[in-house]
């Protein structure tokens, strides 16, 4: 079994490889080291294994700088933190290729090729869960990023953004009626918390959408590509940024465990790639997490 630990700044994430995800797990950061090892034996404790039945331990992340050589007594592998994201969302999803986008303070969009043997990091933007966080608290003064979410579910934006069809009278283009003319262009006097919550969902997820898309084109993956990280796991901005990619063409699809992604993808470059005379190396890739929806 082979270990992947993903030390953030907020929280840690640990996952558990065997011919596919056997376990994974989360606890908050608070020291760097103690929250891996923190994390591990709460790993160990949902699976009911215990370190013999570990192989491999490998640790990304900002926080992975802590760990010097070892884990609880057993060694440490450290994994560059692009190249985890990057196998971590071909592995969730099955695929051989994709654009990786991955969502949490801010954003990364990493063009993984080959299999995973072949991983660039083509784009990224500072708009990401931080800012989520910041203009919720500037704008309504919500402190947690759940009370967002909450809140964006029952917004209208004809109260808070300027429309196409607002400006224009109707489609414009590639652009139908309803597109968004200009985020925060329109706000009126009877617009509520949930109408700035939306509107605020809604440009976050625009920008980082039209981001994604435009790095698809560029490096041929128009249709591959994969939403990751914490921000991922939420269908109100996944919702927007999937009907930017339908305006370009581009297809995104959100896999299971999408805040999982980077722990995963640690314990993936300890996999040994297998050879296949006719076709070249391939990686084992985690064959229990190819849902997509």
């Amino acid at each position: 079994m082979i270990v992947g630990i993903d030390i953030g700044g907020s929280t840690t994430k640990a996952v558990a490889y065997q011919d596919g995800i056997a376990g994974k797990t989360s606890v908050t950061t608070t020291d760097p080291y103690a929250a891996a090892a923190g994390a591990l034996a709460k790993l160990f404790i949902d699976i009911k294994k215990n370190l013999k039945d570990v192989r491999r331990i490998a640790v990304t992340g900002g926080g992975s700088r802590a760990i010097t050589s070892d884990l609880l007594g057993l060694a440490v592998s450290k994994v560059d933190e692009m190249r985890a994201i990057g196998l971590g969302g071909i592995a969730l999803t099955g695929k051989k290729q994709a654009l990786v986008v991955s969502m949490g303070t801010g954003t990364a969009i990493l063009a993984v090729k080959d299999e995973g043997r072949r991983i660039q990091h083509v784009a990224g933007t500072a708009v990401g869960g931080g800012t989520l966080v910041g203009l919720a608290r500037c704008i309504l003064n919500k402190y947690e990023i759940e009370s967002l979410w909450r809140l964006a579910k029952n917004g209208d934006l004809g109260r808070v953004d300027l429309s196409v069809k607002d400006i224009a009278g109707g489609a414009v283009g590639f652009l139908p009626e309803n597109a968004t003319a200009s985020n925060f262009g329109k706000i009126t006097d009877d617009a509520s918390e949930s109408d700035f919550a939306l509107g605020v969902v809604n440009m976050v997820g625009q920008v980082i959408g039209t981001i994604a898309c435009l790095a698809a084109e560029a490096n041929g993956l128009e249709q591959d590509v994969v939403l990751v990280g914490k921000v991922a796991g939420n269908e109100e901005i996944t919702d927007v940024m999937q009907r930017v990619g339908a305006l370009y063409g581009v297809k995104m699809v959100v896999p299971r465990d999408p805040d999982f992604c980077t722990a995963l993808g640690a314990a993936m470059a300890m996999v040994p790639i297998t050879v296949h005379p006719s076709r070249g190396p391939r990686r084992r890739h985690a064959r229990a997490s190819s849902n997509a929806r």
